[in-house]
């Protein structure tokens, strides 16, 4: 077992993630106050992103000389909601194990040094182990659901973290808020980002859930991921 993956994302119209360049005032409500309105046990991000929240101190890692097992670690915590980082080589620091009022769950590979799982014993942050050397994405959901009790994942980007999802087929749900505004920035970060060319792969198809006009001119557009058995046009 495993959870429904819902992804959500803030996109113009061509396709870019947000960039201050897009010119509105407070652009993080759109994101943020929709999110809220979707019901999920947890929030998934990637390192880069959560870096945003993790501590901003230096960290000496020399202070943590003790061999620890490449081991999964369920911290005791009360939390009932989790913050998810993909940190495959463990670069987030952390001055507590919360993020607002979600429990950290840090997502890394056995690359990690022990110094660095002592260091997320000390602030009580629990862990999971996704592969060796590259991350196992259904197996990442999969310890989710059954150690934490994960059903629903929002997975809040960015767009290689989307992309890594949607090219395992993992996505279950899109949810886009869609801005009035055309990026037109090249090279910059796109909702998915998942491989270069087209290789020997097919495009991810949409079925609309519900489509909803809001903060006047931007739209709330929810899409069911349709699985290959479902492709039929």
């Amino acid at each position: 077992m495993k959870p429904f993956v819902i992804c959500h994302m803030l996109g113009s119209v061509d396709g870019r993630i947000k960039q201050d360049i897009w010119g509105f005032k407070d652009h993080h409500k759109y994101f943020e106050e929709t999110a809220a309105k979707i019901e999920a046990d947890a929030w998934l991000v990637g390192r880069v992103t959560m870096q945003e929240f993790s501590s901003k101190e230096e960290h000496d890692l020399s202070l943590f000389p003790n061999v620890i097992a490449k081991e999964d670690f369920v911290a005791d915590q009360p939390a009932k909601v989790y913050a998810v980082v993909i940190d495959p080589s463990g670069k987030c620091f952390w001055d507590t194990n919360m993020v607002s009022t979600e429990h950290v769950i840090e997502v890394l590979t056995e690359q990690v040094s022990s110094a660095y799982l002592e260091h997320l014993h000390s602030k009580n942050v629990s862990y999971i182990f996704g592969g060796e050397k590259e991350l196992d994405l259904d197996l990442v959901l999969q310890k989710l659901y059954q150690l934490f009790g994960i059903k629903v994942v929002r997975i809040d980007g960015g767009g290689h973290v989307n992309g890594s999802f949607l090219n395992a087929g993992l996505i279950d749900e899109f949810s886009l808020v869609l801005a009035p505004v055309a990026d037109g920035t090249i090279g910059s970060p796109t909702v998915f980002e998942a491989v270069e060319g087209y290789e020997n792969r097919k495009a991810t198809q949409f079925k609309i859930k519900s489509a909803d006009r809001i903060y006047d001119d931007f739209l709330w557009i929810r899409y069911k991921v349709l699985k290959d058995l479902e492709v039929a046009r």
